[in-house]
């Protein structure tokens, strides 16, 4: 761009037609904070760092050398984000109510579908055949919502170009299939689908993968001052083992990348096995899992201390072999992040000694355990100020743990509490009107000391060692979630949900 001037823009009279979206879509306008404005001899573009190479190099890659560049603010970027968005439901309904096998407009419909659940920002969609429709939903901050629904009429067509696009089997009704579409208009962009028989006719899962490197920063996580300066604290060790604890969908490997971004510098081998790779990561070593040749997690691994790592992350620990190979490589002097499907951070040790992972070589590496879950944040647009339900009342009385933590914050279940007043989303078009929008963790952090070491060695319960580290001061996940209530970042309605296996 040399030096040139690069001049204001004015948004307040622009419109982005859909020509102007499919040059930059919503999706990049939100990670580059830039927008294309004018299509002509030259392209016009406005972005809050012009200056910003990655930004450069991708839209010459895209739009040609012939672009002219203008200056944006923060506000521009969000006032375009919330007026460009194109109305994809009623598109969808009016394609669909033409569409058929012999015309175009079901490929159109499956594109908007697609686009639709990009620009929401979804990590599913699912098509739902009925006995008289077809229901659209996409999971949006780990909940399904329903978009739209279509006529019955289209169901075959719809069905069939998804089987098209994954190049799947479109006269096989009565088996699952699955497979991977890489969708030409945003090669980002990856899906996984799964179809399977249900009485109504076939049901499509599709998981979306984003391949685009993203800046995980742990400031997004949701950490307390305290919980970060423990992370940093164990980071820096040079060797042992950091388990990430909790079910399917509960943030585990999101934060683990957050790990690894802290770690990444010069001179630092880091390496990682992953089933997916959900994230692309600069300046790591990602290895994708394909059972079909054999590279599993126990193999890969055993492959990857043949690499002179320095830091290792091993996205899921599933087996004994895999348990004891991750254990004894934090033992002999590697820094070793992994995941377990455990419902708290205690029982991570009893998981682990299920896994035939010695006692000794259990205190010896493990560092720390980090259990989590998601909880919807309230809704910025359409918060408000409320007393609580009187359902969410009887079911915090009900529950004797988390009545207990509020017992020791000297809220209790008083009329106090009763006359309280929450920060709650009232529902909006922004939010699918469910009052949330965008997700944040809550943890709890458990640090094996002198006392815990002992109880693992003595192959004492989950419940044992939980009790003794509360009387180290340990705070569990619900502690957390109510000081987030508090702060008015989630609700308890999202507390109560989350922990309830907890």
């Amino acid at each position: 761009m040399g030096d040139k001037k690069i001049l204001p823009i004015d948004t307040k009279n622009i419109v982005l037609s859909d020509e102007l979206l499919e040059l930059m879509p919503r999706i990049l306008i939100e990670e580059f904070r830039a927008f294309a404005f004018e299509k002509g001899p030259k392209v016009k573009v406005a972005a809050v760092n012009p200056k910003n190479q990655a930004l450069q190099k991708y839209l010459t890659k895209k739009l040609g050398k012939n672009l002219e560049w203008f200056k944006a603010t923060e506000e521009d970027i969000i006032f375009i984000l919330k007026n460009c968005q194109k109305d994809f439901k009623a598109d969808i309904l009016r394609l669909a109510s033409t569409a058929n096998e012999t015309n175009n407009n079901i490929s159109r419909v499956v594109d908007d579908i697609l686009k639709y659940a990009f620009t929401e920002a979804a990590s599913d969609i699912h098509i739902e055949p009925k006995r008289d429709e077809v229901l659209i939903r996409f999971r949006l901050d780990g909940v399904l919502q329903t978009v739209c629904k279509l006529p019955k009429s289209v169901q075959a067509a719809l069905i069939a170009r998804f089987k098209i696009m994954a190049n799947l089997k479109i006269d096989e009704h009565l088996h699952p299939q699955d497979g991977r579409i890489e969708p030409e208009n945003a090669p980002e962009i990856s899906l996984r689908i799964s179809i399977v028989p249900t009485i109504f006719g076939e049901k499509i899962a599709l998981r979306i993968l984003d391949d685009t490197s993203k800046n995980l920063s742990i400031n997004d996580l949701g950490l307390s001052e305290e919980q970060r300066e423990v992370v940093m604290e164990n980071i820096e060790k040079p060797y042992g083992m950091i388990i990430a604890s909790g079910p399917t969908g509960s943030g585990k490997t999101t934060t683990l990348y957050a790990l690894l971004q802290l770690l990444k510098k010069e001179g630092i081998n880091i390496s990682t096995l992953e089933d997916p790779v959900e994230y692309l990561l600069g300046g790591v070593n990602q290895i994708q899992i394909n059972p079909r040749v054999n590279l599993n997690f126990a193999s890969g691994l055993r492959a990857l201390l043949r690499q002179d790592p320095d830091v290792i992350m091993v996205g899921e620990i599933r087996d004994s072999e895999t348990a004891t190979m991750a254990a004894n490589a934090a033992l002999t002097g590697h820094l070793l992040f992994t995941t377990l499907h455990t419902n708290d951070a205690a029982s991570a040790f009893s998981r682990l000694l299920d896994m035939k992972v010695e006692d000794f070589v259990i205190t010896g590496t493990v560092n720390l355990v980090i259990a989590q879950r998601l909880v919807r944040k309230v809704c910025d647009n359409c918060a408000t100020m409320q007393k609580l339900d009187p359902i969410i009342l009887k079911k915090i009385a009900e529950r004797k743990s988390l009545a207990e933590a509020l017992e020791k914050k000297e809220e209790g279940l008083s009329k106090s509490l009763k006359e309280k007043r929450f920060r709650v989303g009232k529902g909006c078009e922004k939010c699918f009107q469910s009052g949330y929008s965008g997700r944040v963790g809550i943890f709890e952090f458990l640090r094996p000391t002198k006392k815990i070491q002992s109880l693992i060695l003595s192959h004492e319960s989950a419940e044992t060692i939980e009790a003794a580290a509360k009387e180290e001061g340990f705070k569990d996940m619900i502690d957390d979630g109510l000081e987030k209530v508090f702060q008015g970042t989630t609700t308890f309605a999202e507390v109560l949900r989350v922990t309830r296996n907890a």
